[in-house]
């Protein structure tokens, strides 16, 4: 099967590789960054012959499973402050975030495609003893070079999506294979224990140690961050504030009726609306244009000197300030759930003590979802008018907002350790 997978690799999927990125890296210079390392190229400031034993290579794809890996790190970090921890992206801005959160690290740098010519050299540079790979990228040529070379390999974080599980089972003679080799299997729930088992994992090597995600905004919670955000963004405190985060297209129109129906009785209400993907925006810019409604303020123009003056709607075109934009809000909606693209991360703004809306598609955060709306911390929404209903109830009364967010922020608190857990898990096999 895996003879069969690489042919797949090298008569299709490579070609294809070339024929829609190489366009856009030599057009468009995207991709710049991470091209030379998708090919097996480590970048010239990373020397990894020279650092010490042991080697830890943890991977995180994007942004999410970066935050999520961020006080694993710090925890091995403190059990082995000499060790060499070495950390992969698969996305620029994953490594940009990885890179910001977690400094201790000794090399930063972009996972190879899944072909052997370009996984071995890495691997042959990098000797890692352990290979920690975050939530879900199970890539065969990976994971086999690896196990052939000594490394204990754990996925740690492990989520199997409702999308992606019917695939595996499916592919599951490709992956049953290399699902025999790593260690440890640290599962994010019991869904997903039973999942990866399902799919051919040894259900002696799986364990639920929970989901790293709870423990990242409990430690970046903190009192100071709001009054930050409240002068980078000309918002006194008594100003009330409806975020939404990690809005996609298709979001869009409703986000802004369900604002523009409150205007009318909540004229000064400021909608902080926050694209998953910055180059949305002019999107966003559209859409508010055939609304007939005024032209937001841009935050990357705080960055070039120019102040807010009034305007109500503010885009955040920039990365990396979601999670500290929460801390603002009066309720929050999160995104990717009105549309089908299973949900974004809810427990950010619950951390902050928020109450937080969402659409109907939370396939990605089932287990979240389940743990606010039985703390009745969230709220399902299923249109514009719903949405409104909640922002006006927040708005309204105040006491019973604040109450609601409490309990949300409680629930996601009851949720931490599980840094600790995996980060025992994996010292156990260094000391195996």
């Amino acid at each position: 099967m895996r003879t069969l997978y690489n042919v797949f690799l090298h008569v299709a999927v490579g070609p294809f590789l070339a024929a829609y990125y190489g366009p856009k890296a030599l057009l468009k210079g995207k991709y710049s960054r991470s091209l030379r390392g998708k090919l097996g190229v480590l970048p010239a400031d990373f020397k990894p012959e020279g650092l010490p034993s042991p080697r830890l290579w943890f991977h995180a794809v994007s942004v999410g499973e970066a935050v999520a890996l961020d006080p694993l790190v710090k925890l091995i970090r403190e059990h082995l402050p000499h060790a060499s921890i070495v950390i992969s992206t698969g996305t620029e801005t994953g490594q940009d975030k990885a890179r910001q959160l977690i400094p201790e690290a000794d090399g930063f740098f972009f996972l190879p495609l899944d072909f052997p010519e370009f996984i071995h050299p890495v691997i042959k540079r990098i000797r890692p003893d352990i290979f920690v790979l975050m939530e879900t990228e199970l890539w065969p040529n990976l994971i086999h070079a690896l196990h052939r070379r000594g490394t204990k390999i754990v996925l740690a974080n492990g989520r199997i999506s409702d999308r992606s599980f019917p695939r595996y089972v499916k592919l599951k003679r490709l992956f049953a294979p290399t699902l025999a080799l790593p260690s440890q299997f640290l599962m994010s729930s019991q869904a997903d224990a039973k999942r990866i088992i399902t799919m051919g994992a040894e259900a002696a090597k799986v364990r639920v140690t929970g989901n790293t995600k709870y423990d990242a905004p409990a430690l970046g919670v903190h009192p100071d961050v709001e009054a930050q955000v409240r002068r980078d963004l000309g918002i006194p405190e008594t100003a009330q504030v409806f975020v939404t985060g990690s809005v996609h297209p298709g979001e869009f129109q409703p986000v802004l009726e369900a604002y523009a129906g409150l205007t009318p009785r909540f004229p000064e209400l400021i909608l902080i609306l926050v694209p998953r993907h910055i180059e949305r925006t002019p999107e966003i810019l559209a859409v508010m244009d055939r609304m007939g409604l005024p032209q937001p303020y841009l935050r990357s123009a705080a960055h070039q000197g120019r102040k807010r003056n009034g305007r109500r709607v503010i885009v955040l075109d920039v990365m990396g300030e979601l999670f500290r934009t929460y801390s603002v809000a009066d309720v929050v909606f999160i995104g990717g759930s009105l549309v089908s693209k299973g949900g974004q991360n809810i427990i950010e703004p619950a951390a902050w003590g928020k109450v937080t809306l969402f659409g109907p598609h939370m396939e990605d955060f089932r287990v979240a979802r389940r743990l606010l709306l039985d703390a009745n911390a969230a709220f399902e929404v299923n249109s514009a008018a719903e949405m409104a209903h909640h922002v006006e109830r927040c708005i309204t009364d105040p006491a019973w907002s604040a109450a609601t967010g409490q309990r949300g922020k409680a629930a996601v608190s009851a949720q931490v350790g599980s840094a600790e857990r995996n980060a025992a898990s994996i010292l156990s096999l260094l000391r195996e």
